[in-house]
């Protein structure tokens, strides 16, 4: 006869279903923001799918930036919550709106100014032009996305997944509407195309942010900021501890973001077929990473939560679920998604013959690589990051990066003839090299650190 689980082993796996799966799946919703831009345009040609692939990796990139004040938002709520302090929790929340709005305007700038810019990271006249009237319309969504972003990171420390998730699945329900109606021309709108689908993000990521504020002023919730909060949240001693804190978060996902940027960027002189690839990965690559994001801030939450108690033992026992949890899902997946592949290459059968055989062997090489990312991803932003260990993970960031990665694949895209899958397979060195380090780091436990006492 089985024996039944321990008390310690059930509460874990209750924690996870009422916090991890339900994150995992409002990271998911919210890839597929991006994802229906690129669906709904594919009838409009090769063209359209590479500029609005290009403008919803930009947009991805822009959120990875982004998530660096809402991670440490989130890692500094979610300890505090563990130590019973919610007005600290309250004033870091404010914190947080003021630096991440600060730091997205000159991005959201740039992107008004995408005829200046754009063609120099992209040779296709024509993709271009259309990705340049994409990113004007949709300047104003990445102040709009950086405080939902933050606002969702505050709510799920307190353990709320709720209410980010009925919000984020809003949002995509109404992305789709709107692209259905704009894009195309129906109910008597004009059919916009490509600048229909800007639109669709625009309202939707306004909606999103309205509603959200809404609910958290009608239940008079501890996060409905007053003036007197952000005041407070501006004393010099407070925020000089949470830009030490937030700075090596936020230049981390900034040199992050450049890096793959820059991977995109390069492929665009691989040809127009391995920029359409690229553009069809962006979705399946966001959708595929969106659960183990998900599962990483959930597990940065429950650890952090954990260690704000002081309970170290129980860190420890949490770090060893998610890894498991991590490795049986990851292989699950990406075993299902090689089988799926035909039904992944019919979604976007509008591609040519050539770029089709690309797409499918570039979707193959992703299946087998990336659990090396996955993993890594776990230990970087759930574990190590949850006891505040930011400063070693921008070190290896940035010398995986930027000294191997990204050298090594522009080096093959400018001097070599390696076919695209090939140049794919490169993207992953980094994450190979960055393995052992990151390993090494976590099974050490400095991150096992209680940040309310500091």
């Amino acid at each position: 006869m089985r024996a039944a689980p321990t008390p310690v082993v059930t509460s874990v796996w209750r924690r996870v279903l009422l916090l991890a799966l339900p994150v995992a799946l409002q990271m998911l919703l919210q890839s597929f923001l991006g994802m229906a831009d690129v669906l709904m345009v594919g009838g409009l040609g090769a063209e359209a799918v590479a500029a609005v692939g290009l403008a919803a990796k930009l947009h991805f990139l822009m959120l990875v930036t982004m998530m660096g004040v809402a991670t440490a938002c989130a890692i500094l709520v979610a300890q505090y919550c563990g130590a019973g302090d919610r007005t600290q929790a309250q004033r870091t929340l404010a914190m947080a709106l003021v630096v991440g709005t600060v730091f997205m305007l000159p991005f959201t700038l740039m992107f008004t100014l995408g005829d200046v810019w754009l063609p120099l990271i992209n040779p296709d006249v024509a993709v271009v032009q259309l990705a340049v009237t994409f990113l004007l319309i949709t300047a104003p969504v990445l102040l709009l996305t950086q405080l939902i972003a933050i606002y969702e990171a505050a709510l799920r420390a307190l353990g709320n997944t709720t209410v980010p998730l009925i919000m984020g699945a809003l949002a995509v329900a109404l992305n789709i509407g709107l692209n259905y109606v704009l894009i195309f021309g129906h109910f008597g709108f004009p059919a916009m195309g490509v600048a229909g689908a800007a639109w669709g993000t625009l309202i939707s990521r306004l909606m999103q942010l309205a509603i959200t504020l809404a609910w958290l002023y009608a239940v008079k919730h501890d996060f409905a900021l007053r003036v007197a909060d952000f005041v407070q949240a501006l004393q010099w001693t407070s925020l000089k501890r949470f830009l030490w804190f937030a700075l090596p978060l936020l230049i981390n996902h900034v040199v992050w973001a450049v890096g793959n940027a820059t991977y995109h960027v390069a492929a665009g002189f691989a040809g127009t077929d391995a920029l359409a690839v690229m553009g069809v990965m962006v979705p399946i690559e966001s959708s595929f990473f969106a659960l183990f994001v998900g599962l990483a801030n959930a597990a940065s939450v429950l650890v952090g939560q954990t260690l704000g108690r002081g309970d170290k033992p129980g860190a420890w026992q949490l770090y060893r679920f998610f890894n498991r949890l991590t490795l049986v899902l990851v292989f699950t997946l990406a075993g299902g998604l090689w089988l799926a592949k035909p039904w992944v290459l019919a979604a976007f059968g509008h591609v040519d013959a050539q770029t089709t055989l690309l797409l499918e062997q570039t979707i193959a090489v992703f299946c087998v690589g990336v659990w090396v990312k996955i993993l890594n991803m776990l230990r970087i932003l759930g574990i190590l990051r949850a006891g505040g260990d930011t400063h070693y993970c921008l070190v290896v960031d940035v010398i995986v990066m930027w000294v191997f990665g990204v050298p090594i694949y522009v080096a093959a895209v400018l001097w070599t003839d390696y076919s695209f899958v090939v140049l794919y397979a490169l993207t992953y060195v980094e994450d190979a090299l960055k393995w052992l380090p990151i390993r090494w780091r976590t099974g050490r436990g400095v991150w096992v650190k209680n940040l309310t006492t500091g």
